[in-house]
């Protein structure tokens, strides 16, 4: 039998016994205090609808105003599907010239070409009769050859116009990059732009400067897309432990992963591994994929299509793995493109 004592506590008065059970919480209280934690509720709905109304406004104000960083993004990628779509067509222009060309060879082509065979026989042999000059083993030879000829000319090899299993053209493909990290902290001169999409690099007595995202990665791929509005110096693309404290030189921090621009410059375990260290310059737009399953992380330069691969140890990188950049001078700025 359950008594007034055996009732849990109020969670706000922490005295009167629990008369009401909230089942949003889970928690115990009081007549007194059950229209308080009632009011608490709605005032944290009152919070919702105002997170709401915020987001309402920007996506109107967003759609509302032309975006120049999406619209160079669209006709840079226009420009791909436009020369992806020129080449397709002159490779099958070549192919199908090509293709024309050996059908004509093997069909009308075909007589032709089995007359100048018996017209050089026939020319053959008339210098052989005239000169006296055969024996019966060119006879015989001559007589094979008027045989196969005779064959060839009455039952021609069959023709057929097949496709190659190959494809000659690959299909193109849209990757929609999902991405929800934004630039959050910083190891000193760097400050954040446009709701933390855009890193940019500040004067300030360090030589360097670590920039990190605000996403956790513990599982599955996500990947990064962008762009270097500016640059000037040495910029490091990779990865590093959320556990391991922001510093000014964090490219030697024992669990950062990743590529400076240049010979030479590859990071593991903070330590200069040798290797090619990436290629990109100003303009440039990069993805950089961390794939947590794999645990390694992959950096594309769309420009020169060139990509790097790591593989990242988690005994001294260990979850959760953070977004990481380590830039150098002004005026650089690093996008994050939505």
């Amino acid at each position: 039998m359950t008594t007034n004592l055996d009732k849990p506590l109020c969670r706000i008065c922490n005295k009167a016994r629990g008369v009401f059970k909230c089942d949003g919480c889970s928690d115990y209280f009081c007549f007194q205090h059950t229209g308080n934690h009632r009011q608490h509720v709605i005032k944290q709905l009152d919070h919702v609808e105002e997170i709401h109304n915020l987001v309402q406004e920007s996506l109107a104000q967003q759609s509302a105003e032309p975006r120049q960083d999406v619209q160079a993004l669209q006709d840079e990628l226009m420009k791909k599907i436009d020369m992806w779509e020129h080449d397709s067509i002159a490779k099958i222009k070549k192919v199908a010239e090509e293709t024309r060309n050996k059908l004509i060879q093997h069909t009308t082509g075909y007589l032709a070409h089995k007359k100048l065979e018996l017209d050089k026989l026939t020319n053959e042999i008339c210098l052989a009769r005239q000169n006296i000059d055969f024996i019966e083993s060119d006879v015989r030879e001559w007589m094979n050859k008027l045989n196969k000829m005779k064959a060839e000319i009455t039952n021609p090899v069959k023709i057929a116009v097949r496709e190659a299993g190959v494809p000659l053209v690959t299909k193109m493909h849209i990757d929609v990059f999902e991405s929800f990290d934004l630039f959050e902290r910083t190891s000193g001169k760097a400050v954040f732009e446009d709701n933390g999409k855009v890193a940019v690099v500040q004067d300030g007595l360090e030589n360097y400067v670590e920039v990190r995202g605000k996403s956790e990665y513990t599982t599955g791929k996500r990947t990064l897309s962008l762009k270097i509005e500016k640059l000037s110096g040495w910029i490091l693309f990779g990865i590093i432990s959320k556990l391991t404290p922001l510093q000014e030189h964090s490219y030697s921090s024992p669990s950062c992963y990743g590529w400076y621009n240049g010979d030479h410059f590859v990071y593991r375990n903070g330590e200069n591994v040798g290797g090619q260290g990436h290629d990109a310059i100003e303009n440039d737009i990069i993805q950089f994929s961390i794939n947590c399953d794999q645990r390694l992380i992959r950096l594309t330069n769309e420009r020169t299509n060139r990509t790097l691969e790591l593989s990242v140890d988690i005994d001294k990188c260990p979850f959760p793995w953070q977004f990481h950049l380590n830039l150098n001078l002004v005026p650089t700025r690093i996008r994050i493109l939505s």
